[in-house]
């Protein structure tokens, strides 16, 4: 259980990730695990289990209000993939833990690097929709990096960012699968017998900071433009993931 100052710290962490997340549509996992790692705070195994209580409840408070908005071929499918490569990436995940933290940390900043590129990039709309099997291996690679870094967001932004539809459309139906990969995370680590009480004590602190955070983050977007929040996304994302790599190169 972290204490203390390293404790507002990371609820510090859960604060403006769920803020960022909310008004851009991922990056909670992101910083908070980038975040966390890179300050020493607690093992990535650890925050990524807290971090999946964190995003569920961030999802379904944004998501709730705005369920019409989803595209349910899309989240059903792209959630199959989830389920069935999420625990690959729990295995990864325990193995490299245990054989090569350094290596897993270098992953996890390289991840958050390109997470951040994705911010800046703007990928061309595709002519139609894409057909179900590729949401469904979109899902399987969200689900193979929500596994073992608990931030499975960057391949289903890629993806969904992508497909010819409108905003809300794109931005709840990500979030929704967002939320289902923490489920489906929180799900195999139980029954792995990895949520610890440590895990559930911190979760409990940030949960409320979370869902705080959301609702402050809907009611009062920042006075930027879209362009601006996503370049300041982008460089914090940066700054997190260069420093992971530099400090394990």
């Amino acid at each position: 259980m972290i204490e203390s100052y390293p404790l507002l710290a990371f609820l510090g962490l859960v604060a403006l990730g769920s803020y960022v997340q909310t008004v851009s549509g991922f990056a909670i996992a992101l910083i908070i695990t980038g975040g966390a790692t890179a300050m020493g705070l607690a093992p990535v195994a650890f925050t990524a289990n807290v971090v999946s209580f964190v995003a569920l409840a961030n999802t379904a408070v944004a998501v709730h209000s705005r369920h019409s908005h989803i595209d349910l071929r899309i989240m059903i499918y792209a959630s199959i993939g989830v389920l069935i490569l999420s625990g690959v990436g729990l295995m990864v995940l325990h193995d490299l833990s245990s054989t090569s933290i350094e290596l897993l940390k270098t992953l996890l900043g390289a991840v958050i690097l390109g997470s951040g590129a994705l911010l800046i990039v703007h990928p061309r709309p595709l002519q139609q929709v894409s057909p179900s099997y590729v949401h469904l291996i979109a899902g399987g690679f969200g689900g193979l990096l929500s596994g073992m870094l608990g931030a499975g967001g960057p391949p289903l932004v890629v993806h969904l960012y992508r497909q010819p539809l409108a905003f809300p459309v794109i931005r709840t139906t990500l979030l929704a699968i967002l939320g289902i990969m923490p489920l489906t995370r929180i799900g195999i680590e139980s029954y792995s017998g990895n949520i610890t009480v440590s895990v559930l004590q911190l979760s409990l602190y940030s949960v409320p900071v979370s869902i705080a955070s959301t609702m402050f983050a809907r009611r009062f977007p920042p006075p930027v433009s879209d362009q601006t929040m996503k370049r300041l996304a982008f460089a914090l994302l940066c700054i997190l993931g260069l420093s992971l790599i530099i400090s394990n190169a």
